[in-house]
């Protein structure tokens, strides 16, 4: 299960990153240097979904299964809490930069 630690890192990495994109869509842009903000728009908008519903799907399989997890659980409750934030965006929010 070392490789559901390690994604559910990668997940949380990708999960800050989605709030810094949330940041930027709604504020002043922070980010000056462009291959920054590449990055960060790939990880944050692109990678965060696929890889935090991988993790939050296994974890849910694991709990269901009253198997112990390897990942702590502030990890698990923010992995958790952002992955709703990334659904309400996705399917209820009006996404504001196909209409620029």
């Amino acid at each position: 299960m070392r490789w559901l630690l390690f994604l559910a890192r990668v997940a949380f990495i990708c999960n800050v990153l989605f709030l810094l994109c949330l940041v930027i869509l709604y504020s002043k842009d922070i980010v000056q240097v462009e291959f920054l903000k590449n990055i960060v728009i790939i990880l944050g908008w692109l990678l965060s979904f696929p890889v935090n519903f991988i993790v939050n799907a296994t974890e849910l399989t694991l709990l269901l299964s009253r198997k112990p997890s390897p990942t702590h659980n502030w990890l698990r409750i923010f992995n958790f809490v952002v992955i709703i934030l990334q659904i309400i965006k996705l399917f209820f929010l009006q996404n504001d930069t196909l209409h620029t």
